[in-house]
């Protein structure tokens, strides 16, 4: 609140000293009050300069090729470790780690510098930020990499696996829930592989081999394989990917005779090509949406479908999924 008091030179003759008086602390009241305001203010400022190193092509594809060979040292430890061979798995963990260092150390950063300044004080401080992510060029996606971390994906999209009844009963199946990526082999527009991720699970897999722990270093160099890798869809593949592993899944579930798993997936495929559907050409939506109709009926009579014929329906729909992606 702000107090202002005008007085005539007339009517400060009459006030005298107690008016001289009163008219200085009305002053020094708005003074107060203006720099009470101030201190309430809170402001900031964020300065990014981006790096100034570029690199060239060749730079790129020895990074890529880095990003990649990690994959295949996580893999060949996993493999060690399932053989009980942990000198072998710590050989390939400490390659995967030389591998990410040397990445890491030749990135440039972005630095960021921020200010922040409120309540009489100021805050500074900057940081040079790494990009998380680098790119796995396709030239360097072997079989042998993709495969395993692709089918590492489909195993941890399913939940685990009941455990058998009293009477022996088999484990219930696993879930119809359908992995996103398991064809990622040529539907993918790109990888990627989470640098910060990757060094702290390999840390912490060569933590727990130390300490006698294979199990739980499988878990964390699974993990490497399951959330560290980023696979990259064009925004009209993407649906087309989902609807082709369900279609996948949903053969594969008939013929472990479990048919409502099997109509949950192609419920999947349906809502995937739904969505293909809107994003699709005129002509082309026509053919979705008669296809997603088809897949819709055969789904709504999944008991009496023949386990040959089914198959046949089905790779004839994913056979014409495929054939939309080059198109």
């Amino acid at each position: 609140m702000k107090m202002i008091i005008i007085a005539s030179d007339k009517s400060r003759g009459s006030l005298g000293a107690a008016g001289n008086r009163l008219l200085a602390v009305t002053a020094a009241i708005t003074c107060l009050l203006g720099a009470a305001r101030a201190a309430d203010m809170i402001t900031s400022k964020v300065d990014v300069t981006p790096p100034t190193k570029q690199f060239s092509g060749d730079e790129w594809r020895a990074i890529s090729l880095s990003a990649g060979r990690v994959l295949k040292h996580v893999d060949q430890a996993l493999d060690a470790l399932a053989d009980k061979q942990t000198n072998t798995a710590t050989a390939n963990i400490e390659k995967g780690l030389t591998l990410v260092k040397i990445v890491q150390g030749t990135l440039p950063p972005t630095i960021v510098k921020t200010e922040i300044k409120g309540a009489g004080l100021t805050y500074q401080d900057e940081d040079p930020i790494k990009p998380a992510f680098v790119p796995i060029y396709r030239e360097y996606d072997q079989v042998d990499v993709v495969s395993s971390v692709t089918a590492q994906k489909q195993q941890a999209a399913a939940p685990p696996a009941k455990p058998a009844d009293a009477k022996g009963a088999a484990a219930a199946p696993k879930s119809a829930l359908a992995p996103q990526y398991t064809y990622a082999g040529f539907d993918y527009t790109g990888i990627k592989l989470n640098l910060r991720l990757a060094k702290r699970d390999l840390l912490l897999a060569q933590d727990l081999i130390k300490q006698g722990d294979g199990k739980a270093a499988t878990l964390a160099l699974q993990d490497i394989q399951s959330s560290g890798v980023i696979f990259e869809f064009s925004t009209t593949r993407e649906p087309l990917v989902r609807a082709m592993d369900n279609l996948r899944l949903a053969e594969s579930e008939l013929k472990n005779k479990h048919p409502d798993q099997a109509k949950t997936a192609l419920a999947g495929a349906v809502d995937a090509l739904k969505n293909y559907e809107k994003m699709a050409s005129d002509s082309r939506s026509k053919e979705v949406a008669k296809m997603h109709n088809e897949v819709d009926e055969v789904a709504k009579n999944i008991a009496g479908q023949k386990e040959e014929t089914f198959s046949k329906m089905i790779s004839g729909w994913w056979d014409k999924c495929l054939g939309w992606f080059g198109n």
